[in-house]
C-alpha cells in the first residue's frame, strides 16, 4: 500500500521529475529539523544541568548558614541559662518582687532575641 494515491498515468514527465525532488528536499528538511532538534535538547539538558547546579549551590549555602545560626543560639542560650542561674543563684533574688524578676528575664529575653536577628539578617545579607 502506497501513503498516497497513485499518481495518474498520464502525468507529464516534468511534473515526475519535480515530485522526486520535492521529495529529496523534504527529507533533507527534515533532516536537517531533526538535527536542530537534537541540538536544542542538548542545550536544555546543559542548561538544566548548570541551573541544578545553581540550585545545590545555593541549598549547601542556605545549610551552611543555618548550621552556623543554629550553633550560635545554642551558644547564646546556654550563655543565657548561665547567667539566669547565676541570678537565681543570688539571695537578693529571693526578696525582690517576682514581677521585677520577670521583667528582667523578659528584657534579657528580648535582648537575646534581637541579637539572633541582627546575626541572621546580616547572614542572609551576604
Amino acid at each position: 500500500m502506497a501513503a498516497g494515491p497513485e499518481p495518474p498515468e498520464w502525468e507529464p514527465r516534468w511534473r515526475k521529475v519535480l515530485r522526486g525532488k520535492e521529495n529529496k528536499g523534504s527529507v533533507e528538511i527534515m533532516r536537517k529539523d531533526l538535527n536542530d532538534a537534537r541540538d536544542l535538547h542538548g542545550q536544555a539538558e546543559s542548561a538544566a544541568a548548570v541551573w541544578k547546579g545553581h540550585v545545590m549551590d545555593r541549598r549547601k549555602k542556605a545549610l551552611t548558614d543555618y548550621k552556623k545560626l543554629r550553633a550560635f543560639f545554642v551558644e547564646e542560650e546556654e550563655r543565657f541559662l548561665q547567667e539566669a542561674d547565676k541570678e537565681e543563684g543570688s539571695p537578693e533574688d529571693e526578696d525582690a518582687d517576682p514581677a521585677e524578676r520577670f521583667r528582667s528575664l523578659l528584657q534579657a529575653l528580648s535582648e537575646l532575641e534581637q541579637r539572633h536577628r541582627n546575626l541572621g539578617l546580616s547572614m542572609l545579607l551576604q
